[in-house]
């Protein structure tokens, strides 16, 4: 219970107040330093008694019954397990250099899920073998909108330069270009079958038939 409590409705709702103030950006900047320290000493102290578990429906937020004040938005790119180590370290670099350029930095921790092979989907985005993903998250503003959504998409061609897999309702932004680097030719397979069971695109909202021309 503290950890859901932690991370559904804590963690989003000081890390949006920290954009929701008229403050300086040094001054915001040293919020988040402090805050990410506090969350940092709470996580080595849970570590420390045995960590706490976390079902998956306990993950599942339901925003008709979170307060605008906790709720949060994130992107999730998958990246092959043996190169996640290097791939996060990249990532690292990236983030600070996105960060000098327009001052922009997400406002909660990392997230990262580990998931295994499975072939069973045509989009699978664990096809090719085990895979360690990195979610940037961040609980946005009207004011830094504008600066998250440029986050993300700097964030996709990044991504997808680093061999990345991205998974499709939950990746904003992403392009045909990323989809057929990501899953090859089932991508070619799965748009050849879309055309030919609705080949007038009845079936098909604005993201996909963009992402399957």
């Amino acid at each position: 219970m503290f950890g859901r409590m932690l991370w559904s409705y804590t963690v989003p709702f000081v890390g949006r107040c920290s954009q929701s103030f008229l403050l300086a950006r040094a001054l915001k900047n040293l919020l988040l330093h402090g805050w990410f320290a506090i969350l940092r000493s709470c996580f080595r102290v849970l570590a420390r008694i045995g960590g706490f578990s976390l079902y998956d429906p306990d993950k599942i937020v339901d925003y008709r019954k979170t307060p605008p004040s906790a709720r949060y938005a994130f992107t999730f790119w998958a990246f092959p397990r043996e190169q996640w180590l290097r791939t996060l370290k990249e990532y690292l670099k990236f983030r600070e250099q996105h960060f000098r350029m327009y001052g922009f930095r997400c406002n909660m921790p990392l997230g990262s899920y580990f998931i295994r092979k499975d072939t069973n989907s045509i989009l699978s985005y664990t096809h090719d073998g085990d895979i360690i993903s990195i979610d940037p998250i961040h609980a946005y503003t009207k004011a830094d909108k504008a600066a998250w959504d440029l986050f993300l998409t700097k964030f996709n061609a990044w991504a997808y330069k680093k061999n990345g897999v991205p998974l499709l309702n939950q990746s904003p932004f992403v392009n045909n270009s990323h989809v057929v680097a990501a899953y090859g030719q089932r991508w070619h397979d799965f748009a050849a079958w879309i055309k030919t069971e609705d080949p007038n695109g009845r079936m098909l909202n604005s993201f996909f038939a963009e992402l399957t021309m």
